[in-house]
């Protein structure tokens, strides 16, 4: 395992001390890869599929590695074909959070409340 320039960035995002401007920019972890993305390359991110492709690759490399966790969600996204103003399509959206730290949520028409009862960890 290699820790990168890149992926030390990365991890930055999860401090504390950065942790409220990220939020701020892209929303509270778990993050996915466009947001990943836009908050290192900026917003020419979006607009290049590259930046994607390469963010995406490292952050698999990261959960790999066992630096990052992947969840998978499903979320509405906006289209690449919409304008700002369409409904969007539900798709399925992987999130990249620190081991341990996320959680899982019910899904209750964009309320974010967390499922009350106890969650275990399989193996």
């Amino acid at each position: 395992m290699r820790i990168t320039s890149r992926k030390k960035e990365i991890l930055t995002y999860f401090e504390p001390d950065h942790l409220e401007w990220v939020t701020s920019e892209v929303g509270p972890p778990p993050f996915d890869v466009s947001g990943v993305a836009y908050l290192i390359h900026g917003a020419e991110s979006h607009k290049k599929r590259h930046h994607l492709e390469s963010t995406r690759r490292t952050l698999e490399a990261m959960v790999k590695d066992g630096l990052l966790e992947k969840i998978t969600s499903y979320e509405r996204r906006q289209d690449a074909t919409q304008s700002a103003v369409g409904k969007g399509v539900w798709c399925n959206c992987s999130r990249y959070g620190l081991p341990g730290s996320t959680l899982v949520l019910r899904d209750n028409g964009g309320n974010r409340a967390a499922i009350e009862g106890e969650s275990v960890r399989v193996a």
